[in-house]
């Protein structure tokens, strides 16, 4: 019984979350952290540090 219960919610939490990932007015959002993996401000070998300045790793 309780397993059959814990196992609705999580079901309907999993739909709930993926409604709400789906969102339209979320996706300008999404868009813009996927290309952070692949964006080329920085070259390879340096890295930016807190205060935006840039050093050899």
């Amino acid at each position: 019984m309780l397993s059959g219960i814990i196992t609705t919610f999580l079901l309907l939490l999993f739909i709930a979350l993926w409604i709400w990932a789906w969102q339209p007015r979320l996706r300008k959002s999404f868009d813009a952290t996927a290309r952070l993996a692949v964006d080329d401000d920085v070259p390879a070998g340096e890295e930016i540090t807190g205060n935006d300045r840039r050093k050899n790793a």
